[in-house]
This record gives C-alpha cells, structure tokens and sequence, in this order.
C-alpha cells in the first residue's frame, strides 16, 4: 500500500516537472546543447518549492567591460502568481554566473515563501 502511494506521488511529480517551462535565451554567446541542458538542470532545483512557478527564463549575455575584458551576465525571471522574481549576476566565468544567479534566485523564492507563510498565520 505504502509503495503504491511512493510510486503514485512520483508519477504525480514527474507530470508536473513536464509541465514547467524552462525558456533559456542568449546574447551575443552561441547556445550549445551542452549549456543549455546545464542550465536547465541549474534551474530545475527552484522546481522543488512549494510555490506555483509558471515559467523561468534565463537570458545568458556576453559583453565587454571597460577593461576590454570579457564579461559574461546571467539575467534569470520568474514568473510566478504574484510579484515576479528577478535576479542577474555577472562574472568573468559564465559558469558562475549562472550559478550565482541561480542562488539568487534561489533565496528571493525562499524569502517570499516565508513572508507568504507569515503573513497567513496572522489574524
């Protein structure tokens, strides 16, 4: 009995994983398929909240600074039922610019969880 719940909750969870959408764009950088599926695999964790997230996009730029260094911005959005998150993060790396903008992300949602969760249990 108990497994048939375990195997029904992960069937419920693996529909609603196709569901999500997940838009990935970029700006003067060639998206590779490798990149992209890193990307997404980055951004499947903020999936795991509670929250209804509608989509994510994550636009990945590269521009030069004003040492004529390459510079690499990561600009990711959700869109959720209420305010929208934001957050960009630029490096020298793109790897960890994805990965900071990932935890921004990552925090603002936890953040706005508990503000939500707050202001509930308020009379």
């Amino acid at each position: 009995m108990f497994l048939q719940r375990v195997t029904a909750l992960l069937a419920w969870r693996e529909l609603t994983m196709k569901d999500q959408e997940i838009i990935i764009s970029g700006v003067h950088i060639d998206l590779t398929d490798s990149l992209k599926d890193i990307v997404s695999e980055k951004v499947r964790k903020l999936f795991n909240h509670d929250r209804k997230i509608i989509r994510v996009r994550v636009t990945l730029e590269m521009s030069k600074n004003k040492a004529h260094q390459d510079e690499f911005i990561a600009h990711g959005h959700i869109d959720i039922g209420g305010p929208d998150i934001e957050a960009k993060a630029a490096t020298e790396d793109l790897y960890k610019s994805i990965d900071a903008m990932v935890n921004k992300l990552n925090r603002q949602l936890v953040d706005s969880i508990k503000i939500e969760n707050e202001k509930r249990k308020h009379p």
